[in-house]
Formats: structure tokens, C-alpha cells, sequence
């Protein structure tokens, strides 16, 4: 015990030895903000590196944003970008300020989330680094643990089950992404949202279901699991975002409720095994790549109240033999060509298809798009 209390404060002394050496901000610079993250602001310019603010130490990277739940030269970033000093308590390095778990620094191949270290509640694990969880197969939160909000276990590439608590509101930010032995995972109830890049890259992940709670799907949060065959979206999903399938190259089938208002670009791009699709009656824009590489879809129907059909959208399903294309469309891409040669019409390449319409004037749009006038069948 008295070694690893050396280690803990010859660790930290090294830190604050390294944070002393550097210059706080001046009193002119303030804090501003954008989707993609923080900054601070030095008149003209903005922080990069290190920086006392308020008596707290943050980071910014070379483009000037904060970073935070991650660890820096060895000083740890809690989840509001500000260095905090970490308790060791057995195997788990643990921020008190927040109740994170941040490192698991154990040989153990199967771990058991306490509820509380050190007296404080654990609510939150973050687990960012391979080799934080490099031997880990399982993680397992008590039931009795009812104050965990998040969870990540980001790179652990030996994962191969996790049981989350019902306590859990959301699945974070890149939460699994990289764990590409996760086989299964169950997601509760209590979840509303689940974020970008959630369980992208998990392609040992087979099957998934996601609860009626669930509200939001971010962007790429199952890009490439290549092992998904088959999803069924809830009732409660109302946003599903960009990239959310992208290379999910076995998936063959997949139910989209129409609560369903938005579905981003690129949704199942590169997804060749879909076999079949139908689009809820909800969505008004096909965007642009969202079905691009599609190979083994057969036929389309697109729905009333759709009323555009971005660049590339179906470039690439090469089998696709029948599209049907309400009278609520009317903005299809046109047809021409960037200089590496690939067309961004919405049906580049979809050679076998036969286009169904109901008026000249949307054959017109078709033809306008770069669809062959021979291709276009008007019925009443």
C-alpha cells in the first residue's frame, strides 16, 4: 500500500511540476463554443496546450479545442476538461470529483464494478485505452448500482460481454467503439440515447436490440459491425444519424418504424447483403450516398412526402430492377461528374432498373437527373 501511494504522488507530483512550468492565460481571453467542442478564446487567437483558468488546468489541442475525459502528459481530464488528481484504490484509478472510473490497472480477465470506492458513488467508467482493458473479456455492474450514467470501454478489443444497469441514461460518445470482440451486450430500458460512433468498428457483435425507450441513434453508432444481420428500429426513434449502417456488409434486413422523421447521409452506404427496405412514410429527403453500394437490393418504393433525392443516393445498386417515385418528389440531383470520374447522380449505375412514375413532368426530372428516357414507365 505505501508503494502505491508513492507511486500516486510521485505520478502527481510530476504533473503539477509539469503544469507549474507553463504561463496562465491573460485576463482578456473567455470561453466559446461550437458543436464540435470548447475553446478559449486570447484576443485575436485562441489557447493551444496547456493553460491555467480559474485556478484550473485544461488542454487544447493545435485547433484550439479542450479536451477532456481523456489523459494528457499523464494528467487526467475529467468530464469538464479540468485536471483533477486520481485515487488508487485496489485496481481502479478513480476520480472522486465526478465518481469516474478511469482505468482499470489489473491483470484480471473478468472484472466486478464496485458501487461506491473510497466512499464515493461510482457513476460514471471510462474506460479510453487499450491498455487500460487490454486483458478484459467481461465487465459486470451490479444491479445494486443504481448511480452509474455512462459508461465506455472504448479499444477494449478482448470484450466480449457487458452487462449495463438500468441506471444508465445513455450510451456515450464512441462508448464501444473498437471493441471488435463484443458478441453481445444488452442495452436497458432507461437509455434514451444512443451517440456517435457508440458500437462502431464492433464486428463481432451479431445481434443487438434496442429498448422502446430509445429516442436519438448518432451518427456511425453501428458503422462497420460487420456481423449484424438483422436490427429492428423502435417506435421511439424519431432521428437516426449519418453513417449509422455504413459497412454493415451482412446486414440483410432491417425494420425502420415511421416515426422515423430523419435518416442521415450515408445511412447504409457500403451495406451489400440488404435485400430489402422499406422507408418510413415519415421521411421527406433521401440524402445523399444513403443507400449508395447497396448491391443487393432488388426494388424501392419511396413514399409520399419525400420531395428530394440527393447525389448518389442509390449510385451503386447494381440489381436494383424496379424504383417506384411518388409525385411528391421534386428535386432529384442532376446528373454529372466529379473530377475523379464518380457520378453523383442519385442512380448512377443502377443499370437494371425501371423507373415507375405517375406524370410527365416527374419523367422530366428523371431525365434531367441523367435516367434514360427508355428506363421511365408513366402509369395512372
Amino acid at each position: 500500500m505505501k508503494s502505491l501511494r508513492l507511486i500516486k504522488v510521485i505520478a502527481s507530483s510530476l504533473c503539477v511540476a509539469s503544469l507549474l512550468a507553463l504561463n496562465p492565460i491573460g485576463a482578456s481571453a473567455e470561453w466559446k463554443s461550437d458543436p464540435r467542442g470548447w475553446w478559449y478564446t486570447e484576443g485575436s487567437s485562441w489557447a493551444t496546450g496547456w493553460r491555467l483558468i480559474n485556478s484550473k488546468w485544461y488542454y487544447f489541442d493545435s485547433k484550439g479545442y479542450m479536451a477532456k475525459d481523456t489523459t494528457i502528459d499523464g494528467c487526467y481530464l475529467n468530464e469538464s476538461g479540468a485536471w483533477t488528481e486520481l485515487t488508487t484504490s485496489g485496481n481502479f484509478k478513480f476520480d472522486k470529483s465526478t465518481g469516474t472510473i478511469v482505468e482499470y490497472t489489473g491483470s484480471d480477465s473478468s472484472v466486478v464494478i464496485p458501487n461506491k470506492i473510497d466512499g464515493t458513488e461510482v457513476k460514471r467508467i471510462r474506460f479510453t485505452s487499450a491498455s487500460t482493458c487490454k486483458n478484459l473479456t467481461s465487465i459486470t455492474i451490479p444491479d445494486s448500482t443504481t448511480g452509474i450514467e455512462s459508461i465506455v470501454c472504448m479499444n477494449c478489443s478482448n470484450l466480449t460481454h457487458v452487462d449495463i444497469p438500468s441506471s444508465v441514461k445513455r450510451i456515450d460518445r464512441y462508448a464501444f467503439n473498437g471493441c471488435s470482440n463484443l458478441q453481445s451486450i444488452t442495452i436497458p430500458d432507461s437509455v434514451k440515447i444512443i451517440n456517435e460512433y457508440a458500437f462502431s468498428g464492433c464486428k463481432s457483435l451479431k445481434s443487438i436490440i434496442i429498448p422502446n425507450s430509445v429516442e436519438s441513434i448518432g451518427p456511425q453508432s453501428f458503422a462497420g459491425c460487420s456481423g449484424l444481420t438483422t436490427l429492428t428500429i423502435p417506435n421511439s426513434v424519431t432521428n437516426m444519424g449519418d453513417a449509422i449502417f455504413r459497412n454493415c456488409i451482412n446486414l440483410t434486413n432491417i425494420t425502420i418504424p415511421d416515426s422515423v422523421k430523419s435518416i442521415g447521409y450515408s445511412a447504409f452506404s457500403g451495406c451489400s447483403s440488404l435485400s430489402s427496405i422499406t422507408i418510413p412514410n415519415g421521411i421527406t429527403i433521401i440524402n445523399e450516398n444513403e443507400f449508395q453500394g447497396c448491391s443487393s437490393l432488388t426494388s424501392i418504393v419511396i413514399p409520399n412526402g419525400v420531395t428530394s433525392i440527393q447525389r448518389s443516393a442509390f449510385e451503386g445498386c447494381t440489381n436494383l430492377t424496379s424504383i417506384t417515385i411518388p409525385d411528391s418528389v421534386t428535386s432529384i440531383a442532376t446528373h454529372q461528374k466529379m473530377p475523379n470520374g464518380i457520378g453523383i447522380n442519385p442512380f448512377y449505375d443502377c443499370t437494371n432498373a425501371t423507373f415507375y412514375v405517375k406524370s410527365q413532368t416527374l419523367k422530366q426530372i428523371l431525365i434531367n437527373s441523367g435516367v434514360s428516357a427508355s428506363k421511365i414507365i408513366v402509369s395512372a
